[in-house]
Parts: C-alpha cells; structure tokens; sequence
C-alpha cells in the first residue's frame, strides 16, 4: 500500500505535475537536415508578450526520455504514455535530443527534434511489426533497460552529451551519452547518428552471462556499461569514460527468470475455469514438450549463473581515452592488487589536469531491478515478494578511487587506484581542473536517502487502496520517488597522493544556515531537497568554480512510497526524524532553482563555510523546474560565472493544457530571485522527463572522418545468429546506414 498516494486531490497540499507522464515523439526539422521530419522547426512562443533577451546566442541541446514503439499512444498522434505500464521507470526509452536555436533572435526561438536511432532501433521498430508474437526476439522493457532475449539489450541514449574539440580548426562535435551502451557522435546541424565511439570488439561486455548466455549464441546488441558523463580535455584533446562489469549478485538475479519460468510450466497443467467449454481441453503435447524444455533451459542458464557468482574476476574497471581518430586506448584499473569492484554505477566521472576520479555513484545497477517481473497481473504478488526481499538502499558514503594520468601511458595495461571514502552519497559532481599541490576539489550533490533507481509501480499499491488522487489524475507510475531527507551541497579538497580529506565544506540542514545540533523551533531549510540536475558557466576547462546552478525537485507526497520508507527510515546520516519528514511531505516542499556560490580557499578564514547560496528562486506551488543550462551573454565581457542566463524546462498541471503542461523558463544568471526573463511553449512541444543539457556557440555540418560502419562493425556477432536475425540484419538494419557509410 502507498499511503501517501491513497490522498483524494481534495487532500494533498500539492500535486507533482502529471505533464512529465507524456512526450511527444515527434521529430521537427528542416527536410535539407532530416528527411523524415513531420513537420518544420518549431518557432517558440512567448507566453507573457515580453521580448527575448538581446544576450542570448548558441544553441541549447536538451536530451529526454521518449518512452518506445510499442508505448501507450494517444489516439492519432505520436503522444506516448511511457510509464502507463505501471511498470516502467520514465528514464527507460529512446532518446530525444530537443536543439533550441538562438542565432536569428529577430525571427525567434525555433526548435529541432529528432530521435537516436541506433542500429538496435531500427531492430525493435522492426521485431515489433515482423515478430510481434515472438517473446524471445521482440524487445520488452525490463526495469532501467528494454531487452529481447535473443538480440540483446537496447543502447538507448536518453541521459547525457559531451561537447568535443579536439583542434582549434574543427567545428564542435558532440556526443550523445547514456550508461547502458557505447556513446555516439552525432552531427550538430542534423541531430543525426553520425558513428559510435569505439567499435563493439572494443568494449566489454557487463557480464559474461548477459553476453553469451549457454545454449545460445552472443547477443548481437550485448550489455555494455559505460558512464554518462564522461570527460574531455581540452587542453589535452583527450576524451575519458569507463567500461566497466561486475559479477554482480547474479545468481540472486537469476531467481526471478527461474520462478517465472516454473509458474509458467506450472500453470500448463492448471484447468481454466473461467473459459468456454472448448478452451478446457487439455495442453496440447506440443505446447506440453515446449513448455518442458523452455524450463529446462532456463534451469541450465540458472546453473550457469550460480557459477558464475563465485568468479569474482567478472568485476573491472577500464579506463577509456580516445583521441577522436583512432582506437580506444584502454587501462585496467585495480584496487590493492585486485579487480576494482565498483557497487552500484559509474553515472559520473571527474577529470583534473593530473587525476582521473572515479565515483561510485548513487544510481544503483542492480541485476535485481533490471530483469523485474513481467507485466502481467498474475506475477505482482511474486514481484512484490522478491523486491521486499532482494532491493536494498543505495550505499550511505561515496567511494572516490583516485587515479594518476602520469600512469596512463601506451603498452602499459593495469593502473592502480587510492580510495577515499566521502560521508553521504551522491549522483552528481564537478571537479576543479586545477589541482595544484595534487589537491583535488570535489563539488558533490548529496542526494541524501534519495534513491533515484527506485520508481513508483502498480506493486505499491493493494487492490483496496483507493486510486491515487481519486479517478482525477493517473498514478506517478514511471516517476522516480521523492527525497526521504534534507539533502547536502558538499565541496571537498582531497590530498591526492596520501588519499586523505583535507578540508569538507557542506551547506546547512536549517533555514538560517546555522551550525550545531537541532535547537527547539528551528526550522529545516526548504531549499537543498533532491538536488537534481546542475549547470555553470562552461569555460573549458574550469579551472576553479566559483558558482553553480542547480534545480532541486522539492518533497512531495503523491511520490512517496512506503517501500521507501521502509528501506530510508533507518538512514546513516539522517537530518529530519521519519514523523517530521513526513509532515514535511504532506505540506509540501516547493521546487527551486538556485545558485550556490564557492569561496576561494584563500578568501575564507579559519572555519568559515564555503559554502553559500545566495540567489533563489522558489517555483510556484504544483510547478517543478528540471534540465538548467547556463547560455553565457554575447553582450557580456568580463567573463563572470554569473554572466549570463539560465534556461530549463518547466512543468505544471497536466498534459490537456494548450501548453502541454511544460514550458521554457529563461532567468537572468545573475538575479534568479527576480523571477523569469521570459516564458516559452508551442502547442506541440510536449517534454517527458527532460535530463541533461549542453550549449554550444555554433553548429555545423560534421566534417571529422571517425567513422565505425555499422555492417561491419557487427558482422561477426551477427554471422552467429540463426537465419532470421541475419536476415533481420540483412532487410531491417543495415539498409537505414549504408546510404550514409555507416
């Protein structure tokens, strides 16, 4: 039961926008650019009839979520309901990059779209419509990732870019990023693919099991975990990411497919009683045999599993640099001789002009929540079982392992890393370029009993609970659950060769900032809970921030979950006591945006905080603000961290709204609290979850020649295949790259 959502809109305080529920998969374009746009770049409308601001410049990409082929679609349009399922978190599906053109401010604002089409794209778009009765080769959405038990796991490239310049003559490249795949280059004119960064026999696979499973050959679309922040060097010309797998708790993950497969044996014995006299014949002997062997199959690759758990050589980290011409160079990162084992993912990763820091992030990777149970009514009560009994928190501390670029070096294969462990977790984090003195700056966002690889299910709910906000509104299913504490902004300088904190500044858990123990009367400060996604002014590299912008997404009661709760109530570094936190929740902590300014070391005095937010701006009640980016102004020149202005996606309401319940906010950088410049939509521009975002001064045809064909890059795993993935390959694939050399 999900006490919070059992509420009638008559008796929540604030309702969390259900406008994030919807997106449209629409692609606008001009046909020079995209040839199958349904229609031309969307012109910007103001809401307010205030003029644009004469600073703005560029171009803003903004990356979303936009559910799959198969999701629930509004009648006659491409608005799809990702998460309808009740099962699916809004963070699983195809890629959407949204391009805001800000270079002919006369004629307006015009916005470009267009989807991420990898080469397993074009495979579920086909299986969809060839296969649709084929449970084995169609893709299905498994928790964070959408898998086909024969091709593999989708690389659907929804989360993150990495703008790149690798010499002075060449235009701005970009990458387009996600933790689950190889990330891609695209063309920044047309939105296209343009090529993957490192070809498949490049990267390593998650895990053995989940590449070449027995009884079957390796998936031609395998599981490759990256990080959807890697770095880039401008000085350098260098791009950092990772590869990364884990033995992982395998062998408990694999209890999920082998009990649904021994309902399903089960079930061929069973005697419907609900059905018309015809449909009482007993199984065919056919279906009898195919079910027998279909368990015992699933039984083999459980053994198997079992094996594997004990293999602990499974875990590794790599190191990835690649120079944006030629192969991936690759270091195998250890910890105290051994394999480093990271826990839970590597979303982010830090680079310095001499370290590269790698953190063990608060997004949780478990096996355990990406192979869920189906959607099928008949298997919630399972489902419910096992998540109560194998989900766990995400780690309380943050492991930062601290590797030497000095290491780095051609014909030099393994590099060791120092620990340091950081009190309170975290998702998101910056890191000063400089590092002198090999001290390195760490600016994190603890994201304090904020889980945010745990959503809301139908499983939260009993058949007795009264729908959440009555037959009003739909259910938050998809949407990530809500902060189950103060969080903490948090800057800290480590001594790099001793591994050691030298210095910790963290923002305060009250509303007048001060320090010490909780006093009588004294009010939490409503500010730091759930910080989200951050933005600064991107001048490559920063050597030292000075101020950071980041959204926070505020407490709300409709996405609280008693299985939360029950995992966040004894929390290591709890703030708000449960009773408080909960009445916290139920009033409603509003979502805010604000600019949280760093002190130079050397201007502060012997404990004085770093830290200080001093620019807010508080959004209406019922609104929610997500995906800041800072656009530095034209017309500015002294080179401030504030000069300029921050634009982000707003949402409110529903999606029936003229607006579609999601709006474009600009802010002056340097005056958030004054509220915003100006406000922008269009009838059809209709955001999911928006999540990160970049800026860049122009755009340009590509010109680089990196270049991986996508028929060779696969022929090898796809000469293993049966014959109708080959042909798969063959007719549905290849065809949509070869035009293009791909």
């Amino acid at each position: 039961m999900n006490t919070s959502q059992k509420q009638t809109s008559e008796t929540v305080s604030t309702v969390f926008p259900r406008s994030v529920l919807s997106v449209n998969r629409e692609e606008f374009g001009k046909p020079e650019d995209n040839p199958d746009p349904q229609c031309s770049p969307l012109k910007l409308i103001e809401k307010d009839g205030k003029p644009l601001p004469e600073g703005l410049h560029g171009h803003v990409f903004i990356i979303s979520a936009a559910g799959s082929v198969d999701s629930k679609n509004s009648p006659s349009t491409d608005v799809v309901f990702p998460s309808a399922d009740g099962y699916t978190p809004f963070y699983n599906g195809d890629g959407i990059i949204y391009r805001f053109d800000f270079d002919n401010l006369p004629e307006g604002i015009f916005v470009n779209t267009r989807l991420a089409k990898t080469p397993c794209y074009y495979a579920d778009v086909a299986t969809q419509k060839i296969a649709p009765d084929r449970n084995n080769l169609i893709f299905e959405n498994r928790g964070i990732m959408r898998m086909s038990l024969q091709l593999g796991i989708r690389n659907q490239l929804n989360t993150g870019f990495l703008p790149l310049k690798f010499s002075n003559g060449e235009p701005d490249r970009l990458l387009v990023t996600w933790d689950i795949g190889r990330p891609y280059e695209i063309d920044t004119k047309t939105l296209e693919l343009a090529t993957p960064v490192g070809k498949n026999e490049e990267w390593r696979p998650l895990n053995p099991l989940l590449a070449d499973l027995p009884l079957q050959p390796p998936f031609p679309f395998p599981l490759v975990q990256s990080s959807a922040h890697p770095c880039f060097d401008y000085k350098t010309g260098e791009m950092f990411n990772v590869n990364s797998g884990r033995s992982l708790s395998t062998f408990i993950s694999q209890l999920r497919p082998l009990i649904y497969g021994v309902l399903d044996f089960i079930n061929i014995f069973k005697k419907p009683t609900d059905t018309p006299p015809i449909a009482k014949m007993p199984a065919s002997p056919k279906n009898f045999f195919k079910g027998l062997l279909e368990t015992g199959k699933r039984f083999v690759q459980w053994l198997y599993n079992l094996l594997q758990f004990f293999n602990i050589f499974n875990n590794f980290v790599d190191i990835v640099c690649w120079d944006g011409t030629g192969n991936l160079k690759k270091w195998n990162v250890t910890y105290k001789g051994c394999p480093l084992r990271i826990q839970q993912s590597m979303h982010q990763i830090g680079l310095t002009e001499n370290y590269v820091v790698l953190v063990d992030t608060a997004f949780k990777f478990l096996l355990e929540e990406i192979l869920p149970a189906p959607s099928k009514k008949k298997y919630e009560n399972v489902e419910k079982f096992l998540r109560n009994w194998l989900d766990r928190p995400q780690l309380p501390d943050t492991y930062v392992y601290i590797v030497s670029r000095e290491d780095l070096k051609d014909g030099r294969k393994k590099v060791e890393a120092k620990k340091v462990v950081i009190p309170r977790e975290t998702t998101h984090f910056l890191t000063d370029y400089s590092d002198s003195g090999n001290k390195i700056t760490l600016h994190m966002a603890h994201v304090c009993a904020w889980d945010v690889a745990e959503w809301i299910r139908a499983i939260d709910f009993d058949d007795t609970d009264e729908k959440p906000l009555s037959n009003k509104l739909p259910p938050m299913y998809g949407m990530t659950v809500g902060p189950l504490d103060i969080s903490r902004m948090g800057c800290y300088v480590i001594d790099a060769e001793n591994a050691k904190v030298v210095r910790s500044d963290l923002t305060s858990v009250y509303q007048d900032n001060s320090p010490g123990q909780q006093a009588e009367k004294k009010e939490f400060c409503q500010y730091t809970w759930g910080p989200a996604l951050y933005a600064y002014q991107d001048n490559q590299p920063t050597e030292k921030f000075q101020d950071i912008y980041w959204s926070f997404f505020g407490a709300w009661e409709d996405i609280l979950t008693e299985h939360g709760l029950k995992m966040y109530a004894p929390y290591k570094y709890r703030e708000v006591p449960v009773p408080e936190l909960l009445e916290l929740t139920k009033k409603g902590i509003k979502s805010n945006l604000l600019r949280l300014h760093i002190k130079p070391l050397e201007s502060v005095k012997d404990g004085e905080n770093r830290l200080e937010i001093q620019d807010i701006y508080q959004f209406e009640t019922d609104y929610f603000v997500n995906s800041p980016q800072f656009i530095p102004s034209k017309t500015g020149v002294d080179g401030s961290s504030t000069n300029g202005y921050i634009m982000c996606v707003v949402y409110h309401g529903t999606d029936d709204q003229p607006d579609n319940g999601n709006q474009i906010w600009i802010f002056d950088a340097t005056n958030l609290k004054q509220g915003p410049l100006c406000k922008l939509w269009h009838p059809q521009l209709n955001f999911g979850i928006t999540v990160h975002t970049t800026w860049l001064p122009k755009i340009a045809k590509r010109t680089a020649t990196y270049n991986i064909p996508v028929e060779q890059d696969y022929q090898d795993l796809v000469a293993q295949q049966p014959a109708e993935i080959q042909e798969l390959f063959e007719k549905e694939i290849y065809p949509h790259f070869k035009s293009k050399n791909l």
